[in-house]
């Protein structure tokens, strides 16, 4: 069994977002807002269409992305301590510029 290159890009998780990104694009430009193709509408109440799955995709690409990347870091020997505190000031820059 082959052992998993942390030094190599993850193919899948790309494409992954290289067709959520595409998919974020054409959902938030139709075009016409007066002639949206049905599938890229949100569900009214019940059900699902291809448009309700964006956000979830992003989400889920970004959580790997996370761990990945911290995973890399670990084996180079960055402190787990050092990274929190990393991510904890990025946190805190993203917060403050929200809410200002």
């Amino acid at each position: 069994m082959e052992k998993f290159d942390s030094t190599k890009r993850l193919i899948s998780l790309d494409a992954l977002r290289g067709f959520t990104i595409a998919l974020m694009i054409v959902v938030n430009d139709p075009g016409s807002w007066g002639h949206i193709y049905s599938p890229l509408k949100h569900a009214a109440w019940h059900g699902a269409t291809i448009t309700d799955f964006v956000f979830p995709f992003f989400l889920f690409i970004v959580g790997v992305s996370i761990v990945l990347s911290t995973n890399k870091q670990v084996s180079t020997g960055v402190s787990k301590n050092k990274l929190r505190k990393k991510n904890g000031i990025r946190a805190l820059k993203y917060l403050v510029s929200e809410c200002f």
